[in-house]
């Protein structure tokens, strides 16, 4: 709804999208206000809108994916009596979800298209897109921590078994004093003296890896841009977010050095373990990026189970249209109506709603 009075401010209150198109009366009732005061303004507003919208949808995907991911890996390290180490947790959270929260916004498409987004969170196709890429983050680190206990190098205690004994002098099983590997969970003195649990295995080490390098492909995944934004490779920011984090996750990945593994409570694990890491990252993400085009943003796909499973929907104009559609009386053709007409005394103009409510009142008087 456009309107540049104060008559008009009803209605661009109850509006799904009022424009006033002055700064007078009419801009204090609507939520939006242009500068020009013409309708060109509205396709202006839809794009945005629209860009708004999906950018809010991905945000929200983004983040519930994130949360579950990391629940999947914590679910499974307990079973092994472990967890995510403290800086692995803090470098999920600051370093990898919180700038790409900071940096994810797209521009709107300066082409609009003849079609709207899901205007609901509990759509079909946003609901599948999330329960698919849950499926797709728990295959992915099931994969990475069954497939770890069966090397040949696997072992629960020694944390040697991997590596040459120069490039592990940071990691738990070092043989102590006594001749014996130090356990998964042994607590150590801390820097300060204080006592400090450690949660190195090699389960931790690959299902942290995999879900943390996870996290940045869903978030490449979830940034579609056309054709209700523009490309991704436009956001510079995010781009370059992107590339540094994958960078450092990367680095982390085929690095072994012994103060940033015993930091970040890695442990080093032979290369062609590393490449199969990777391999099952960009399988996953294959097929994560596949479903997500074929599937999810496939709208002749969508239309046709509509059409097969009968579905309408429920907004109040749709359901006027279809019962204006079943009207056999709609449009009267053929046919000519006239008002009733109100006799008017020679003493001037009669209001009948006011005189018959005078009337009322003056029947309650005793």
């Amino acid at each position: 709804m456009c309107g540049d009075g104060a008559n008009d401010c009803g209605a661009l209150k109850v509006a799904h999208a009022g424009i006033s198109l002055s700064e007078q009366e009419a801009s204090v009732a609507s939520p939006f206000t242009s500068r020009i005061p013409n309708v060109e303004c509205v396709p202006e507003l839809i794009r945005q809108g629209r860009a708004a919208l999906v950018t809010s949808f991905c945000m929200f995907k983004y983040m519930a994916l994130y949360s579950i991911i990391q629940y999947l890996g914590i679910l499974l390290l307990y079973w092994q009596l472990s967890t995510f180490g403290n800086y692995q947790f803090l470098f999920q959270d600051l370093a990898i979800t919180t700038l790409i929260g900071m940096t994810m916004s797209l521009k709107y498409h300066p082409k609009l298209v003849p079609f709207r987004p899901a205007a609901r969170l509990t759509s079909p196709p946003l609901l599948l897109s999330v329960v698919l890429n849950i499926l797709f983050s728990l295959a992915l680190q099931i994969c990475g921590f069954v497939l770890v206990q069966q090397q040949p190098w696997y072992s629960v205690d020694n944390m040697l078994s991997a590596c040459a004994p120069g490039n592990a002098s940071h990691v738990l099983g070092h043989p102590d004093s006594a001749g014996q590997p130090q356990g998964m969970n042994e607590t150590r003195s801390g820097p300060g003296g204080e006592e400090d649990s450690s949660y190195q295995s090699y389960e931790n080490t690959s299902v942290w890896l995999l879900s943390t390098i996870n996290c940045l492909l869903v978030a490449v995944v979830f940034s579609k841009g056309t054709p209700f934004r523009q490309p991704v490779y436009k956001n510079y920011v995010f781009v370059l977010v992107l590339v540094i984090q994958l960078a450092v996750c990367l680095f982390l990945l085929f690095a072994s050095l012994d103060d940033l593994y015993a930091r970040m409570e890695l442990v080093c694990t032979p290369l062609a373990w590393r490449i199969a890491l990777l391999v099952m990252l960009m399988i996953t993400f294959a097929v994560s990026s596949t479903v997500e085009e074929v599937v999810i943003e496939n709208r002749a796909l969508w239309s046709y189970l509509k059409r097969s499973l009968g579905y309408q929907s429920r907004s109040s104009y749709q359901r006027l249209r279809r019962a204006v559609e079943r009207d056999p009386a709609w449009p009267p053709l053929g046919k000519m109506d006239f008002a009733e007409s109100v006799a008017l005394p020679l003493g001037g103009y009669a209001n009948p709603a006011f005189e018959g409510h005078e009337e009322a009142r003056s029947g309650l008087q005793p």
